[in-house]
């Protein structure tokens, strides 16, 4: 359903309480609506850098459902936001974030997309279930050489399995998660739909993972029909001026995952608007 008055959502003030992570997929696919998961929780406007609490807090004041973030842990045990295994392209340091110790990567501030020097440390994974938290937003975790057991303990430890959902490509792994806590939600490909549907998971927290590309209708009737939500991006249409936002709510995407969440969010609307 696109948002039509788009500037009345995107103004929408109602601070939002958060539900459980299957139910708001449940309520997007109910309402068919497309949430927005912003893509690297950063990086798309400037002096806001990706993997970062200014980005995560950003993307929850434009409305966006989730903020997606990736970890990779630090040559003393932390976990940290990091998309890449070394500091150049994002920080003011270099060498490998495996090798670095989190008082040294500490030292290191983030860039923005243009390379700016920002304000913006190098945050910890706790510091982004708390920002997160407070903001009202839903995270998504990648996982950089992390055991999926590991990170789904620490969203329970944090008190917060059921406002996650992290990212697998197996059954093997979306099974260990729920293992851990069943309400934790799960991102897995269906490139193999007959391998998922076979085995023994619950459904509930599951988000069908398209990767690039609008998946064909009877594909999505069909996930639909499972209740299973169905997830995608297109990076290189927002990067190009081709994405077409209207044909992706039409075909009932329930997530996007954005490099240009305000463009995606003036069709789609807040996520508060239709769920809450």
């Amino acid at each position: 359903m696109i948002a039509g008055l788009s500037a009345l959502f995107l103004g929408f003030q109602a601070e939002a309480t958060l539900m459980p992570v299957a139910d708001l997929l449940d309520c997007a696919r109910k309402a068919d609506a497309t949430l927005v998961a912003t893509h690297r929780a950063g990086g798309f406007a400037p002096g806001i850098p990706e993997n970062s609490i200014a980005g995560i807090r950003r993307s929850a004041e434009m409305g966006a459902a989730f903020a997606e973030i990736d970890l990779r842990r630090t040559s003393d045990g932390e976990i940290v936001l990091m998309h890449d295994a070394t500091l150049e392209r994002t920080t003011t340091g270099t060498g490998e974030v495996s090798n670095r110790t989190l008082a040294e990567i500490r030292q290191f501030y983030l860039v923005d997309a243009a390379g700016r020097r920002t304000v913006d440390r190098i945050p910890t994974l706790s510091e982004a279930f708390a920002a997160a938290e407070a903001a009202g937003l839903y995270l998504e975790l990648d996982l950089k050489g992390i055991a999926v057991e590991y990170a789904a303990q620490l969203a329970v430890d944090a008190g917060i399995e059921d406002r996650v959902v992290i990212i697998v490509n197996t059954t093997e792994d979306a099974a260990a998660i729920q293992s851990v806590s069943p309400h934790i939600g799960i991102s897995i490909p269906f490139t193999d739909r007959e391998v998922v549907l076979n085995s023994e998971l619950d459904f509930g927290p599951l988000l069908a993972w398209a990767g690039y590309g609008i998946p064909d209708a009877r594909t999505e009737a069909f996930l639909t029909g499972q209740q299973i939500e169905t997830a995608m991006h297109d990076f290189p249409g927002e990067a190009d001026g081709t994405v077409d936002y209207a044909f992706i709510d039409q075909m009932h995407v329930e997530v996007l995952a954005s490099d240009n969440p305000e463009a995606a969010l003036h069709v789609f609307g807040r996520w508060d608007a239709y769920c809450q």
